[in-house]
């Protein structure tokens, strides 16, 4: 099996926040490898700051939606 397809699969299997998770490791991967070798590319490193932002949050909410759900 491809290493694509194995991704996938995982990915499949795994619940929204942790996909969500996953994207964000991704994202600031990226970012980080702009701020410590391309410091000058200021847009596309406040870009991916800010998508990452944006899951994160999305990731809280997430996560705060299942904990009122359990406690209900």
């Amino acid at each position: 099996m491809t290493e694509g397809k194995q991704q996938q699969q995982q990915q499949q299997q795994q619940s929204p926040p942790q996909r969500l998770g996953h994207t964000l490791a991704n994202i600031r991967k990226v970012q980080n490898v702009l701020e410590l070798n391309y410091p000058h590319q200021v847009d596309a490193i406040k870009m991916l700051r800010e998508a990452g932002d944006v899951v994160w949050e999305e990731i809280q909410r997430m996560q705060q939606q299942g904990q009122q759900k359990a406690s209900q």
